[in-house]
């Protein structure tokens, strides 16, 4: 079984399940995954397991070998392509199961108010772009992610599914969106991996370069990306 060490947080372990993905269609193979936030380690394991065919050890220290990382664009890339010989797969397909018992409506956009679920990295859509978006869409806007803060007083039309997905059925429903509104992060890379057109407000200028690495620097992704 071929073994890959793989490092980072949640977004980071989506790309990288996108540059193993064509070898894990055909063949078990092994992540032996490093990060700090212990924490993450239960949503990592369900994002690699889109794949069932690999699996995955958590290491307590970061290896020695050449790591995949999540990002397209980074100083150490030519020594991880010399390394594993990995084609990405822009655009994964997934078996995702049913969604109807949410009983989205027919057309809908999607909405993701905070991403980043560790410290430093977290982020949140202010109140006034959280307005904006719920008043000036066209369609129902289904949000997706972390219950975190209230929604702004209004009529609007949405469906506020926080807290009340799994990693397959908010994948799903991204998918099946005219649009996603969010953030930089893992719920952005599904967006543009499944051709949705996608608004994504940089709220850190950490974020800048963030990006350039991940949806930026590639055009599979790139144009789908809108930035704010």
């Amino acid at each position: 079984m071929k073994a890959y060490y793989t490092s980072g947080t949640v977004g980071d372990a989506y790309i990288i399940l996108c540059k193993v993905y064509s070898v894990a269609k055909k063949e078990k193979i092994l992540c032996r995954h490093y990060t700090k936030y212990e924490s993450l380690r239960p949503i990592i394991k369900d994002i690699y397991s889109l794949i069932p065919s690999i699996g995955v050890e958590f290491i307590n220290e970061r290896s020695s070998d050449v790591e995949l990382i999540g990002a397209f664009h980074y100083q150490g890339k030519e020594r991880e392509k010399n390394r594993y010989n990995l084609e990405p797969e822009y655009y994964p397909e997934f078996e995702l199961g049913n969604i109807n018992h949410f009983n989205l409506p027919k057309s809908y956009v999607t909405l993701q108010i905070k991403s980043g679920t560790h410290g430093e990295n977290s982020q949140s859509l202010s109140m006034d772009i959280i307005k904006k978006i719920l008043d000036d869409s066209k369609l129902p806007v289904v949000i997706i992610g972390e219950k975190t803060i209230d929604l702004p007083p209004g009529n609007f039309s949405m469906l506020d599914l926080r807290g009340n997905t799994t990693i397959k059925e908010v994948i799903n429903i991204i998918k099946n969106s005219k649009h996603y509104y969010g953030l930089p992060g893992f719920l952005s890379f599904v967006a543009v991996s499944h051709k949705i057109m996608s608004d994504v407000h940089i709220t850190f200028p950490k974020h800048i370069n963030a990006m350039k690495a991940r949806t930026e620097a590639v055009k599979e992704w790139r144009e789908f990306l809108i930035k704010r």
